[in-house]
């Protein structure tokens, strides 16, 4: 091998901000990367595929076409082997490289706002570096574009912890939005007339859902609302505008997964009336569309705001929407819910009904099937056994299905998980009497719950606030204090 074909590629800066190479990166056109990367930089294939960990043979075969990239761990190394700068690891749908408190800071000191598109100033929606490192003074929000994040978290549609998503956030600077701000030209060529609608704007449309669906993990509601139904409107105006039919089922099926979760946010916003009525938009987007699946996500969502027989009654409704087959992961999910809720009745079938979603969920693709099924992972798996045995009161099977849950829980876990599983923890710890653990892991709850200003998580510690109640230890009535000032902030149950 010549000595200079393992030299590191050099690739001038430039070269990542020229149109053609924004949209090959954009389009995932590695093939197209690579000979502008040849043609402006003078790199050599051998030395492209060193630097990239491909055969000189292969590097060959994708700059003619006749072989594409498509996973996504080959995207990364491809990235990381040619240095690419984060907006255009953004471009083609990455993750920055840029870590930490510093990369945060130095992004939130540049105060080139992004304009929003929601109709509310950008800065009331998010301050990354207070979700991030804790909190900063109100006049250094950093300004996030909601409608670009969730297409680019949609777009990568991999597990990413919570700092990451924020990080990402944080790295969406000006510049960085302008470098990907083609899709919503895109759309708005397409806003003037269906003629113009097609394939990837679809594309870009449905990965924004799932991107709203991902953001709900680990931001406030409060934080996505407004981006949320901006996005509901563009769905709408398209389909206002008679599409052709092979779109318009997609437009349907991507609005009611989209109008599911606004119905969920406008109820955790105390909000009924507009929850309500999503609901009805998510129903006839599920007719519409064909996806009576969507129907299902719309009742279990309703669950939640409800106890007991109630809930139990709105996840077996839920199960009528299911199909005979597939759809496991919304099983999954579905059938946890019901053994939480038939925990608190005591009711012993739980047991059974969580068996029976373990085994939907080993035949679930929870990344491949909808928006809203992204979330259930193993963690959230751990976190359904935690809370139906707690509710139990089974102290065995608490203590192995706590131990999961927590092994589950990483560093940067979304917090509205974090708050529920402390919740549930802290009162299996005060049921047996270990009141100092069980104040620590309710505090911790709390923590998570404000965070977020989570009322699911709320929702899990009543329980704990019941037996606080009891108790004439001062940690307890502090906390039991803290606990209920959180609960007046948050506003009524809108149940």
């Amino acid at each position: 091998m010549p000595a200079e074909a393992a030299e590191p590629v050099m690739i001038p800066p430039d070269l990542w901000q020229r149109p053609e190479m924004l949209d090959a990166l954009k389009k995932r056109n590695i093939g197209q990367v690579f000979r502008l990367i040849r043609q402006y930089a003078g790199v050599s294939q051998t030395r492209i595929g060193i630097a990239v960990n491909l055969s000189q043979g292969k590097v060959s075969e994708i700059m003619r076409g006749s072989a594409q990239v498509t996973a996504l761990d080959v995207f990364e190394r491809i990235a990381d082997g040619l240095r690419m700068p984060d907006p255009a690891r953004l471009a083609l749908g990455l993750a920055p490289r840029s870590s930490g408190r510093t990369q945060i800071i130095e992004a939130a000191s540049s105060r080139r706002a992004i304009p929003s598109r929601d109709g509310m100033p950008a800065s009331q929606l998010l301050s990354v570096e207070g979700v991030v490192i804790g909190p900063r003074p109100t006049d250094d929000l950093w300004d996030v574009d909601l409608l670009t994040l969730a297409w680019v978290v949609g777009r990568l549609d991999a597990r990413m912890d919570r700092r990451t998503m924020l990080l990402l956030a944080a790295g969406m600077t000006a510049e960085t939005a302008a470098s990907i701000a083609d899709p919503w030209e895109r759309l708005s060529r397409a806003l003037r007339g269906p003629q113009m609608l097609d394939d990837d704007t679809i594309e870009r449309l449905e990965a924004r859902t799932i991107g709203f669906h991902r953001l709900e993990y680990v931001m406030p509601a409060r934080a996505i609302y407004q981006g949320l139904t901006t996005h509901i409107n563009e769905l709408s105006t398209l389909l206002q505008s008679g599409p052709p039919e092979r779109y318009r089922r997609r437009l349907a099926a991507t609005a009611g997964e989209a109008a599911t979760l606004a119905s969920w946010i406008a109820w955790d916003l105390k909000q009924p009336a507009q929850s309500a009525s999503f609901e009805r938009v998510a129903a006839l987007a599920a007719e519409e569309s064909g996806h009576r699946v969507i129907q299902a996500c719309t009742y279990a969502y309703r669950s939640y705001a409800v106890n007991g027989p109630e809930a139990v009654e709105h996840i077996r409704r839920a199960q009528q929407f299911l199909p005979a087959e597939g759809d496991d992961a919304t099983r999954a999910w579905l059938l946890a819910r019901e053994a939480e809720e038939l925990a608190s009745l005591g009711d012993g079938q739980a047991v059974e009904l969580l068996q029976r979603a373990e085994e939907a969920h080993t035949r679930a693709r929870p990344h491949r099937e909808r928006a809203w099924t992204r979330f259930l992972d193993a963690g959230r798996m751990a976190a359904f056994q935690l809370s139906t045995y707690v509710r139990l009161g089974d102290e065995q099977h608490v203590t192995e299905a706590g131990q999961a849950a927590l092994a589950a829980l990483g560093q940067d876990e979304d917090q509205k998980r974090v708050s529920v599983v402390y919740a549930d923890i802290a009162q299996a710890q005060l049921q047996i009497g270990d009141v100092t653990e069980g104040v620590a892991y309710a505090r911790r709850a709390l923590e998570a719950a404000q965070r977020t200003e989570s009322t699911w998580g709320m929702q899990h510690l009543a329980k704990v606030e019941k037996a606080l109640a009891a108790r004439p230890d001062q940690a307890a009535r502090e906390l039991l204090g803290d606990i209920r000032a959180t609960r007046r902030a948050l506003g009524p149950s809108p149940a």
